[in-house]
């Protein structure tokens, strides 16, 4: 019944703003209580009754302060738990905001220290404990802003060693990219970032945190879709720079047509990364716009001397004098200038295996050819051009002492003139560099290579004579 009366009273009575030394003179008025000597005749007078329900009320009054001070006491614990746990979970979670804010693309996550994560779990658990206690109202907020919070900063904590062994993969075959983006274990490094971003969006996706569901979604699939679309950015301006040298190799289009798509071809190669293999594409888009004039040059030049051929061939049947033995034909000269009959401007020659070729001295065509004729003249020899081929020799008394193409040759007496004509026709080598070279495979024996992804070098000599082959 006393309990009742308690919880009754506590209820219908306004809280009471108190002060600790409120609280105290109201306990020592309570416990000194004296009644006044009119009370106490008036006690004497109606009798021991009045006199026990007197006390009855003023323990009540008691019981009930007591009461309303130990609530009030237990709330104030609650709120300064809440408080506390508030101000530690905000402290880890703003630090858990500027790990995702800080780290750029590329960069690994940074978990949170597990003291700092402890002690703001521990201060939650506390403040929870007594909040659910004393019924504080404090109960909606922990439930509906602390644990979220503590509950995010966990789930990050937890997800962070995932993505950062994900950001390395997708680092090592960033790097992969950056040096060889055309190497044939490129797809297959493609084909596996990609599974394995597929798998760890998985876990992501689990998080209850839509921003940081959001954050690590983006943050990796951005990179890994862009790492595709890069290698497949460099297959295709591969495939059209191959078709680019076809055309020129087949003379498919006009000039102007062809310049057109040379130029479009390099200002997608532009766009690349700028690293060594979009280097050598735009070399290799350069070398396919000369071969194009090249073979252009001999194309109309096989023309013309077809032409001219044709019309030699009419007067020569109007005139009877045409001899068909192979000797003349070997002998027969187009001669433009009386300077030398052993080096005339064009000629045919037999090889040793009964192959007939044309070989011409005509550098208005073929221009380079005059650089390396300067360098045949001081052997005594002449430099000629095979049209319509890259065949390429140095002749001497109408011997080949010399042969400059994909694989050049010299025999071993004409060491220097080798020398010469592959350190002028080098961009890597000086004279000396390159002699120094010779020198070295000549004595040892052992062929000189070198290989440098898909270019490479390979000096050697063989049955007396000297090869060098670039590629």
């Amino acid at each position: 019944m006393k309990n009742h009366n308690e919880d009754n009273l506590s209820k219908k009575l306004p809280p009471l703003q108190l002060n600790d030394q409120s609280k105290e003179r109201i306990h020592t008025a309570i416990l000194h209580h004296e009644p006044s000597p009119t009370s106490r005749k008036k006690v004497w007078k109606e009798g021991r009754l009045g006199s026990f329900a007197a006390a009855a009320v003023g323990l009540l009054v008691f019981s009930i302060l007591t009461v309303y001070i130990i609530s009030e006491t237990e709330k104030d614990k609650a709120n300064q738990l809440f408080a506390d746990a508030e101000e530690d979970i905000q402290a880890v979670y703003e630090e858990m905001e500027m790990n995702l804010q800080e780290t750029e693309e590329g960069g690994l996550l940074k978990t949170i220290e597990p003291s700092e994560l402890k002690s703001a779990q521990v201060s939650l658990r506390n403040a929870e404990k007594e909040i659910l206690k004393s019924g504080e109202e404090k109960e909606r907020e922990l439930r509906q802003h602390l644990i979220p919070m503590m509950k995010e900063i966990e789930d990050y904590n937890q997800a962070v060693p995932v993505a950062n062994e994900l950001q390395q993969n997708i680092n090592e075959v960033s790097i992969l990219l950056e040096k060889s983006p055309l190497e044939e274990k490129m797809a297959e490094k493609v084909a596996s970032i990609k599974s394995e971003l597929a798998d760890k969006l998985k876990t992501f996706d689990k998080l209850e945190s839509s921003s940081l569901r959001a954050f690590f979604t983006n943050q990796y699939s951005t990179q890994v879709n862009r790492i595709e679309e890069t290698v497949n950015q460099y297959k295709k301006a591969q495939e059209e720079i191959q078709n680019l040298k076809d055309i020129a190799e087949e003379q498919s289009l006009n000039e102007q047509d062809f310049e057109h798509q040379a130029e479009r071809m390099m200002k997608k190669v532009n766009l690349l990364p700028d690293n060594q293999t979009t280097a050598e594409m735009k070399e290799e888009i350069l070398s396919a716009k000369d071969a194009f004039y090249l073979v252009k040059e001999a194309v109309e030049e096989k023309k013309r001397l077809e032409e001219e051929a044709s019309l030699e061939k009419e007067q020569e049947s109007r005139d009877g004098s045409r001899n068909g033995s192979s000797a003349e034909k070997e002998d027969d000269t187009i001669q433009d200038s009386p300077e030398d009959e052993l080096y005339p401007m064009e000629f045919t020659m037999t090889d040793s295996n009964g192959h007939t070729f044309k070989l011409s001295r005509n550098f208005d065509i073929y221009k380079v050819g005059k650089e390396y004729d300067e360098i045949a003249k001081r052997y005594g020899g002449r430099f000629y051009y095979t049209p319509s081929s890259d065949m390429t020799h140095v002749i001497s008394g109408r011997k080949i002492i010399a042969t400059v193409s994909l694989v050049s040759a010299a025999d071993m007496e004409y060491k220097d003139l080798f020398i010469d004509l592959m350190s002028h026709r080098s961009s890597k080598y000086t004279r000396d560099q390159f002699a120094s070279i010779v020198e070295k495979v000549i004595q040892s024996g052992e062929p000189y290579k070198v290989e440098e992804g898909n270019k490479g070098e390979l000096l050697s000599v063989k049955n007396g004579k000297l090869f060098y082959h670039a590629w």
